[in-house]
């Protein structure tokens, strides 16, 4: 199975001197959108890094601006691409850059004197007080025709995390690697995110829809090529000093005094109900960082964790005796955590007691930012853990958190496509955490649903 051919900027100038002389035009702007599809990365005060989605006759040349005027080249530039693919990503890491407040840098991609795409982008400071983040997941491009991009850019969040369904590479099924390839960067050119005239840092992982095979798992035929792919379109290519790398695409964020797990529900998932979620060797992962560190940790994964109350894809519901395993780990950690997942289509908010998970925790769900949505469901399928719910709108959800001394603070909006909130929650990790929640009415569900997963 072939891995993506990474070329270095010495042989990929010449690629460029023998393109310039094909006959190759150069595009004003793409298919659906105008310029280029162009992803912001992992970034601190004095670095960023991109990737740039382009035809491989495109002689790419890509600098930034910064705000005294001054030009700046990358200091690396690889490229990846699969196999005849007509499609390559450009990975630009710039370092040297200045933070400022007040000043934004500028990146330029340019061909043969033209400019083909420009983009204004800031650096992130790690120190700080709290952090403002966006996450969203299902991303449908036969939908992207949506203003939920524009909202989430006009909130300003310092951070996308993209936790799965990110784009639908399954909607027929996907024959071999180099076709899954095509598929994202047909996506890439559709979707709104990598319009955005104001970068922002992105960070992601996978589910099923942008792995390459609907529920599907560790038995998926592609499943090494679909982690190259996955690795190419959406991660970090270079080491970054706040990013750990853990088994298959699970990844740890460390932001402003907390650590966030982006944790890969497909690469380890076994067909068979008794087996793995996660996998040995991730859980064994997770648990170890959680063991070693007292930050504030989230828990992020494309599907959701609690999910036996629903008949959908669900960590609980997929993988019954693997989920108490795995809450009975989590019930032996003292670092304070919360969950944050997507798939289900809804947006949703979980509360649940210290006798559950050794201390009190949350579910937060959001999905879709653009797909179907299901009115009816909240209903459908009665939660038992439920603190809130929206199941008739497109939605991403905005958090604002941070310590506030001896407490974990988290504010949190669900908000539609255009810019309306849902429901909002002021939260705090705490023995009154919960004083301004209304609980919905199914206390003897509840009761029941505890009494026979949980107490036994």
């Amino acid at each position: 199975m072939p891995n993506p051919k990474i070329i270095s900027l010495r042989v990929f100038l010449t690629l460029l001197l023998l393109s310039a002389a094909s006959c190759a035009q150069l595009p004003s702007s793409s298919k659906n959108q105008p310029g280029l599809s162009i992803l912001q990365l992992a970034s601190l005060e004095d670095r960023a890094e991109f990737n740039v989605l382009a035809h491989r006759s495109w002689p790419l040349e890509v600098l930034v601006k910064r705000p005294d005027g001054s030009a700046l080249a990358p200091e690396r530039h690889d490229q990846s691409q699969w196999e005849d693919s007509p499609w390559v990503i450009h990975h630009l890491l710039f370092t040297g850059l200045q933070h400022s407040e007040e000043e934004l840098h500028r990146l330029v991609v340019r061909a043969r004197g033209s400019v083909l795409d420009e983009r204004e982008f800031g650096t992130f400071r790690v120190q700080g007080q709290g952090l403002r983040f966006a996450v969203g997941s299902c991303a449908d491009q036969r939908s992207a025709d949506t203003p939920i991009w524009q909202s989430i850019s006009d909130r300003r969040p310092e951070w996308f995390f993209f936790i799965g369904d990110n784009a639908y590479v399954t909607l027929t099924p996907v024959s071999s690697a180099r076709e899954l390839w095509e598929r994202h960067a047909a996506a890439r050119q559709q979707i709104g995110l990598y319009r955005w005239q104001r970068l922002i840092p992105v960070h992601a992982v996978w589910d099923d829809n942008d792995y390459g095979l609907n529920n599907g798992g560790a038995e998926f035929a592609l499943r090494d090529a679909a982690q190259e792919i996955y690795r190419s379109f959406f991660l970090p290519r270079f080491d970054h000093p706040q990013l750990a790398r853990g088994p298959g695409l699970a990844t740890r964020l460390s932001l402003r005094g907390m650590h966030f797990h982006f944790l890969d529900n497909r690469s380890f998932r076994s067909a068979d109900p008794e087996g793995e979620h996660l996998g040995a060797e991730q859980t064994k992962w997770l648990f170890e960082d959680l063991a070693q560190s007292q930050l504030p940790s989230w828990l992020l994964m494309g599907d959701q964790f609690f999910g036996g109350h629903h008949g959908f894809e669900s960590f609980e519901g997929s993988h019954p005796r693997a989920f108490e395993a795995f809450v009975t780990g989590l019930k032996g950690q003292s670092t304070p955590f919360v969950m944050v997942s997507g798939d289900r289509h809804l947006s949703e908010v979980m509360q649940f007691p210290r006798s559950l998970l050794g201390q009190l925790s949350f579910e937060f769900t959001t999905s879709p930012l653009h797909a179907r949505t299901y009115p009816g469901n909240a209903e459908k399928y009665p939660n038992p853990w439920r603190v809130k719910i929206s199941d008739d709108s497109e939605a991403f959800m905005l958090f604002e958190t941070g310590l506030r001394e001896s407490s974990w603070g988290i504010a949190l909006e669900a908000i539609d496509p255009a810019g309306r909130t849902l429901f909002g929650r002021d939260l705090s990790l705490t023995t009154e955490a919960l004083k301004d929640f209304t609980i919905e009415p199914s206390g003897q569900q509840r009761r029941r649903y505890r009494r026979a997963r949980w107490r036994r």
